[in-house]
């Protein structure tokens, strides 16, 4: 008889990390941080034009939050009990990272001197006489006449003795919040829905959250203690803080040298294809080369190697006798790569989608059979909430705004392809500023013309594009994307995470309602900084141009849209075949526009060094390189923010970075 061993075998346990707390005087810390900051960036932005949200690792928010982080630590030493848990200041973090560009270029630098200047250009003295104001609901604007108080003051100054007309304002704001929630709402639903698939499954490096995460320190120790006696992170912040130091020491005193760190070539080559070579921008972005450091080095070889790539294109097309257009062609190569890699991150995800949306509706039967012990998962709450504000948006657009619903459905599928697209590039590839190198609503208008749209629909659509859709520099996704992963790494949860972000951005947008409207009568538009002056004027005629004149595709647009597809489809396929493709399909999503324009420079020294590094030294002296890169972010972030802050009070004649 065969002796027989019985082997028990224990089933895994796996133990999800408890939720850390984050108490309600944190909560309000953070709150009345947001307000302060959006009061005090809103009124920077409108008189100086300093954006002091300026990146998805926001320019002025890393100081403050080291300075909040040093204070801390005194409150932990003097009063324990109320001193700040590490998830709590990165819940700080998080928060205010999530609305840094609410008072910026994201919303409030369009929406209030937009809406004004669609009455005041529609006056007898404008060419675009009274081409605007048939069109708009009196309840969405100030007043529908120029000569109102509410209008002509912001332009021509307020009389001696007058008070701001801010009554006028108190209908359209009433009018218009819900709407503007509700988009900021819509973009914090799409990224909640992708954060567990990005970071639990696809385990992307989300790069930005690596510095407030080093800057938080630890439970045992309240401030960075391995950062501070660290060498390397003070190199780096002396290389990052001395170029930009000179260049405001210069503006003040004009002996001292300006080492001029953002430069552009001259014209090397007069005529012929290398002339697309010319004018490049050589500027140096400390913040980008410590970032670029911390990248995957196919993401960094890709980042900086595509937007040579464009130009040996335009060279390529110059070559074979195509010597206009080029923007055009490279446009619409970029909107089919959006398309496509918009396309490919929902096919990676299906089967995850796929569980979200079915838990979803099982969850919602069981609550309509009043099973109310049931708790709904986050993602499946922010895909019914997504569906929910979707179709708020609509009805808003509808019966509100009177713009037809085709319209406003692309207009809103086209910024949910492009909130994913720019959220993904954020995540994987850190870059510090990005925003798509097109405007859905403009590629509506050149695609389907005035003559189907009709002057209602395009001058209202545009209106509703003042948040999140007229941004040239971030979107919100890849603020409330990074924000979501701090919450994640922080144990806080995603779920509550997103909740007080949608808090913070009403708060930032109530704060603005009253910031900018005030800032605009006191100051009268002439008087704003260099930006907000031409704003509204700029808003107009775009309009007014696409209102009188047709501008019909060409095969020459089709192709691009062709070649893009094929080309960022190809790069996706590479990338998916082969481990270890060097290039990275990122890289030609963001090849076109100002960003990669200025950074790519920025990005090659980061690159490089980490390359020489990994080389030389192998993975351990890369990780033992990481101060330096942190030393970079730290120094250039906290150098720019105290010029921001003297040029506020002494200005200069001119700014010390380029943004």
């Amino acid at each position: 008889m065969k002796a027989q061993n019985s082997v028990t075998v224990l089933p895994l346990k796996v133990t999800a990390p408890p939720v850390q707390k984050v108490r309600w005087f944190a909560v309000g810390l953070a709150l009345l941080l947001v307000a302060a900051f959006t009061a005090a960036s809103g009124w920077a932005s409108l008189t100086k034009y300093e954006i002091m949200g300026t990146g998805y690792l926001p320019r002025s928010v890393v100081p403050l939050f080291l300075l909040i982080v040093l204070l801390n630590a005194g409150l932990k030493f003097l009063f324990p009990s109320l001193a700040l848990s590490r998830a709590e200041l990165l819940f700080i973090f998080a928060i205010l990272s999530a609305i840094a560009a609410v008072s910026g270029q994201e919303y409030a630098n369009h929406f209030y001197l937009n809406l004004l200047g669609l009455v005041y250009y529609n006056s007898p003295q404008s060419q675009w006489f009274n081409m605007f104001t048939p069109h708009l609901p009196p309840y969405l604007v100030p007043s529908l006449n120029f000569r109102d108080p509410a209008i002509l003051w912001a332009y021509e100054g307020m009389p001696a003795g007058a008070k701001p007309p801010i009554g006028e304002w108190l209908v359209p704001l009433i009018v218009w919040t819900p709407y503007l929630v509700s988009v900021y709402g819509l973009l914090v639903c799409l990224c909640l829905i992708f954060a567990r698939q990005w970071e639990d499954h696809e385990r992307l490096l989300y790069p930005l959250t690596q510095v407030p995460m080093e800057l938080s320190g630890s439970e045992e120790r309240s401030i960075p203690i391995h950062l501070f006696r660290s060498p390397l992170f003070w190199l780096g912040f002396a290389v990052a803080v001395l170029p930009y130091a000179l260049r405001g020491l210069h503006l003040y005193f004009p002996a001292i040298p300006d080492p001029r760190p953002q430069r552009t070539s001259d014209i090397l080559f007069p005529a012929g294809p290398l002339s697309a070579f010319n004018g490049l921008n050589l500027h140096y972005y400390p913040e980008m080369a410590g970032i670029a450091y911390l990248l995957s080095r196919e993401v960094g070889l890709s980042l900086w190697l595509f937007p040579f790539i464009r130009r040996s294109e335009v060279a390529f097309r110059i070559a074979v006798g195509q010597d206009m257009y080029h923007n055009e062609f490279l446009t619409f190569q970029t909107i089919a790569a959006y398309l496509v890699m918009a396309a490919s991150l929902v096919w990676i995800a299906k089967g995850y989608l796929k569980e979200v949306a079915i838990s979803a509706l099982k969850f919602t039967a069981r609550l309509f059979r009043k099973n109310l012990s049931v708790t709904m998962p986050t993602e499946a709450k922010a895909l019914w909430a997504l569906a929910l504000l979707f179709a708020f948006i609509l009805a808003w657009s509808k019966w509100v705004a009177g713009v037809e619903l085709s319209w406003v459905i692309i207009m809103f599928v086209g910024l949910l392809v492009t909130g994913l697209v720019v959220a993904r590039v954020v995540a994987e590839a850190g870059v510090y500023i990005y925003s798509p190198p097109f405007r859905v609503y403009q590629v509506m208008f050149d695609v389907f013309g005035k003559q189907r749209m009709g002057p209602r629909n395009i001058i209202l659509l545009k209106a509703m594009s003042w948040v999140q859709f007229r941004s040239t520099a971030t979107m919100a996704t890849g603020y409330f994307i990074n924000s979501l992963r701090l919450g994640s790494l922080a144990d806080i949860g995603r779920g509550r995470t997103a909740f007080w972000i949608l808090i913070a951005v009403l708060v930032a947008i109530l704060l603005c309602h009253i910031t900018f409207p005030t800032v605009i009568y006191n100051y009268s538009v002439p008087k704003l900084g260099w930006w907000p002056q031409t704003s509204s004027l700029n808003t107009a005629n775009f309009i007014g141009q696409y209102l009188t004149t047709s501008r019909p595709l060409t095969p020459h647009h089709w192709w691009g849209l062709v070649f893009g597809a094929l080309t960022c489809w190809l790069l996706i396929k590479l990338r998916l075949s082969f481990v270890g493709f060097p290039l990275h399909p990122i890289g030609f999503i963001t090849w076109f526009g100002w960003p990669l324009d200025r950074y790519w420079l920025s990005v090659l020294l980061g690159w490089l060094l980490k390359s020489v590094v990994l080389k030389y030294g192998g993975f351990s002296a890369f990780q033992k390189g990481k101060p330096f890169a942190y030393g970079m972010v730290v120094g250039g972030t906290t150098n720019l923010t105290f010029w921001i802050l003297l040029r506020l009070l002494y200005p200069t004649s001119d700014i010390v970075i380029y943004d």
